[in-house]
Order: structure tokens, then sequence, then C-alpha cells
């Protein structure tokens, strides 16, 4: 197998089975675990891109077949799509992308059409049109959809939300690879000491964007070769999603539940932060019950809290719309990071975009509504509630937000005690944090899309 048939089954199971990105490249990469590095890495960046880039792709495919992009076979659909990726945004000779094209062509049972996978690849080699002159005469919303390969639905959502400039922005900062951010765990570890064995092994390293502690890691080959990652002193985490129990206010001997904790990031740094606040015993450092509604998601966590070694965590199956009654009332902080569109982490994961619909936005602010109603039960007087998001739709953001306190007995509050100091200097999200709810959107904040609030239950009279 090589890198482009890799390519080619990843992308059939993503684009036509509609599989997610993550989990096929998981699955697929791990069966050829002796696959040359080059050849892995030449397949992933393939995949991945044209999964990125996959509207712009069909856009230029149907000016140069005779056939649409939506009526071909799916197999010659997706090796035109990675060829039309190659030849647009990859350094490879035009020469290979057709002559690779067509062997793939013909190991795939389909030699018959081998000429006409050539002869479209070879008419777009002739025509190397820029986009930019190619789209410049459409409407706004076609014109954004086709150079950032944003379905037309949600690109009409994204300007009516956020305007012509900062959508254009945003889509920018989607199609821009994200940094690798990971949180040092300090309790077993100083920022310092961190980097320095980080540094040791060959890495580079800089620091976070906005929150202290957090760094930003290249040179990394494989994760699990990272000793200081492999011995649990730090976590792999972008600075967004740090916010949450930061803007939490954790105290020591503090009972956090963490909602929906999968992969266990927000419920591991609690558990840090709550064993830095009584160094003497993690067992009287709190507790921390993270959540998840399937032994899947449970495993994601306990992989990690196996690997960080913190004893003050527990692992609970548990659907967040169905209330434990034991814990009604109870709960010094509840961390509620919900399932959301993900419309902030698009670069991360591309596949989002073309998942989402309009009826699915609806259906999920219903959830989160449920979600959030339960959650908010267990939050006792005078504790926090967290509500967060990784997407940057108002309507599960700040309408929800609103929706909170005028519903569950809650009351917003300031978020500007909490926030590292490089958000407090941002003077246009000082009066939104001032009432307690923060939007970061990609091309600003030097962070994910993300979006969290903060609500206290008023002490009983």
């Amino acid at each position: 197998m090589n890198s482009r048939e890799l390519a080619l089954t990843m992308l059939l199971q993503i684009a036509e089975e509609k599989k997610f990105c993550h989990r096929v490249l998981a699955e697929q990469l791990g069966k050829y675990p002796d696959l040359d590095r080059r050849e892995r890495a030449f397949a992933v960046r393939l995949c991945e891109g044209v999964v990125e880039r996959m509207l712009t792709l069909d856009f230029l495919i149907a000016r140069c077949s005779s056939v649409k992009p939506e009526k071909l076979k799916p197999v010659v659909r997706n090796i035109l799509r990675m060829g039309f990726y190659q030849l647009r945004y990859m350094d490879v000779p035009a020469s290979a992308v057709c002559n690779e094209a067509v062997k793939l062509v013909k190991k795939r049972g389909l030699a018959g059409l081998a000429g006409f996978v050539n002869g479209v690849l070879r008419t777009a080699v002739r025509r190397p049109e820029s986009l930019s002159d190619i789209t410049k005469e459409m409407p706004a919303e076609e014109r954004l959809s086709v150079l950032y390969s944003v379905p037309l639905w949600l690109t009409e959502r994204f300007l009516e939300w956020y305007g012509g400039d900062s959508t254009e922005s945003m889509f920018r900062a989607f199609l821009e690879v994200p940094p690798l951010t990971a949180r040092i765990n300090l309790s077993r570890c100083g920022a310092d000491e961190c980097r320095q064995r980080l540094e040791a092994e060959g890495l580079a390293v800089s620091v976070g964007a906005c929150v202290p502690g957090a760094l930003r890691l290249s040179g990394i080959d494989t994760l699990g070769r990272v000793g200081a990652f492999r011995e649990g002193l730090l976590q792999i985490q972008d600075e967004s999603s740090m916010l949450p129990v930061l803007c939490a206010g954790l105290k020591s001997g503090d009972y956090v539940i963490d909602c929906c904790a999968a992969p266990g990031g927000k419920a591991l740094q609690a558990a840090d932060l709550l064993v830095c606040g009584c160094p003497e015993a993690q067992e009287e450092s709190g507790l921390v019950s993270a959540r998840d509604i399937s032994e899947y998601k449970l495993s994601r966590i306990r992989e990690n809290l196996s690997r960080c070694g913190f004893r003050n965590v527990e692992l609970l199956l548990w659907d967040a719309c169905s209330i434990r009654q034991e814990d009604v009332g109870k709960a010094d902080v509840v961390l509620a990071d919900l399932p959301c569109s993900g419309l902030g982490i698009i670069s991360r994961k591309p596949d989002i975009k073309y998942h989402a619909s309009p009826e699915g936005l609806s259906e999920l602010i219903k959830l989160q509504r449920q979600m959030l109603r339960t959650a908010a039960e267990y939050v006792k007087p005078g504790g926090v509630l967290i509500y967060s998001t990784c997407t940057v739709n108002p309507a599960e953001n700040r309408e929800n937000a609103e929706w909170i306190e005028r519903e569950l007995g809650l009351r917003a509050q300031s978020l500007l005690p909490f926030l590292p100091e490089r958000l407090r200097s941002e003077e246009a999200l000082v009066p939104e944090a001032e009432r307690g709810r923060l939007q970061l959107i990609p091309q600003t904040g030097g962070t994910d899309g993300f979006f969290v609030s903060r609500f206290v239950r008023p002490l009983e009279k």
C-alpha cells in the first residue's frame, strides 16, 4: 500500500461514507505501523488537504471536466480531487500527478476511465487559473464558499453573524495549520524544567498566545516518543480549552463535576490545579467527577488519566441529560463543555463544516439546554457553573448564556478576575467579559474559536 492508495482509501470513507476524518486516519494508519514515515506523512497531508479544500477542488474539476464531479464514480471523483490538490497545493511535478492518478485508476479496476482522468488533469495543468480571478465577479457568499471550501448555506450564516470582513478573516484562519499546544501539569513539573526537558528531546518550544504555562510545540514526529508526554508532565490542549477551568476559580477541596469530560483535558487540568492548591496529598485535594456517555469516551479519559497519574479524579459512565440525584446541590463547580457544532475548530477538524446542517444546529441547541438544565441542578448555593463550547455560533453561545440566566436561577458573573492578562487587555473583549462571557474567534485570539461563560448560584437567604 503506497501513500496515494492509502489516501484514496481514507478519502472514500470520509467523503463518500461520511465517516469522521480523525477516526478514519487513526484506524487506517494503525493498520500500517511499518509504513515509511515519509509515505505516511504524504498520505496524511494529501487526505487532510483534500478534505479541507473539497468544495474548492470540485469547483476546479468542474471547469476542466465534461462530467460534473457529483456525476463521477466515487473512486474517480476522489482520485481527481487528489490530483487537483497536488497540482494546486503541493510541490509535486505535474507528470507524477498525472501518471500516479492513472495507475491508481487502473489498480481500482477502472482502466477504461484512465484516459478520462489523464485528460482532466492535463487540462488542469494547461489552465493554472487564479482562484481569485475566477471568483472575483461572484456574489460574496458564493465567492467565499468556493475560495475557502465552506458550504454555501454555512457561509451565509457566517456572513449574517459576523459580516464580510470578519467572515473572510475567519475562513482564512480555518485554512491555516493550527499550533500544537500543551498544558504543563504544574503539580508534577515546573514550567522551566518541562521546557528544558522538551528542548533536550529536540523539540522547538515557544510560549503560548495568552495562557501562562501553555507551550507551543513543533518538531514532533510521534507524540508517544516524547518522554515528557509519556510521563504525564504535559497534556495536549488548545489554550482556548484551558480557559473554562481557569474561569472556574477552583479552590482546594472543591468538588468538581465535568459533565462531558472526554478526552479529559479539562478534568485533568482541574485535578492539577486542585493538587497545586493542596500539595501535601492528592487525596486531600478535592475531587473531579469526570463523566461521559459511553465506554469509548471514558476509555479516552482513562488513557490520559493513567498517563498523568492523578488520584483525585473519578470516572463515571453517565448521560449528561439525566440527573444524578445524589449530586443535586453538591458541586462547588460544574464544567459544562457541551457537544456543539464545532464551528470554532474547523482548522483542526475540517470535515465539521460538511457534517453541519441547519437542522443539526437547531437540534444541538435543544440538547444543550436539556444538558444545561440538568447541570444547573448540581450547583450548590454559592457554587459555579461554567458553560463553554468550541463554536462561534451566537445561538449556541450568547443566546444560551442569556437563557441560563433567565431560566435556571443562576447569575452571570464577570470573567475578568480569572482571565489571563493578554485577554483582559483586549478592549473589545472587556464589555462581554464583564457580563460573564467571552467569545474568541480564530483570527484574533491566537487560539481556536471558543466560548466560555461563568454563572453562580446565589446564596440562600
